[in-house]
């Protein structure tokens, strides 16, 4: 059951991190895709996932520690790297497992799509 409408595959990955945030902690970019925060810092020093350090309190060359920050479109980059499916192989899945539901179950998504889509249209998400 094809929509018509293509999937952004950028959209389809930034609808997995908050709103409004832009930057985030290695642990923070673990949570996003599943993995540990080690795994994320990993992944920066050996180029898999780019993201930056600093320490803007210490004088240049006095560092003693340095911070990981990850931008949001460098965790969407890696997810679409690593994504062994597109965003249409996915929805197509999706509309599979959902023709296999009940009426109780399909009226209880519904529900949950109509409210969020209200509250969208009302500014109400955030």
């Amino acid at each position: 059951m094809k929509s018509g409408h293509p999937i952004d595959p950028m959209e389809h990955f930034a609808s997995l991190m908050p709103e409004g945030q832009e930057w985030f902690s290695p642990k923070e970019a673990g949570n996003i895709i599943g993995r540990s925060d080690q795994f994320i810092r990993d992944s920066f020093y050996t180029g898999k996932i780019m993201g930056h350090t600093s320490n803007g309190i210490a004088p240049k060359g006095e560092e003693k520690k340095s911070y990981l920050r990850v931008h949001r479109d460098a965790i969407i980059m890696y997810l679409l790297e690593s994504a062994n499916y597109t965003p249409e192989s996915f929805m197509e899945g999706l509309e599979s497992i959902l023709s296999k539901r009940s009426d109780y179950q399909l009226m209880r998504l519904e529900k949950l799509i109509h409210d969020r889509l209200y509250s969208k249209k009302r500014g109400y998400l955030k």
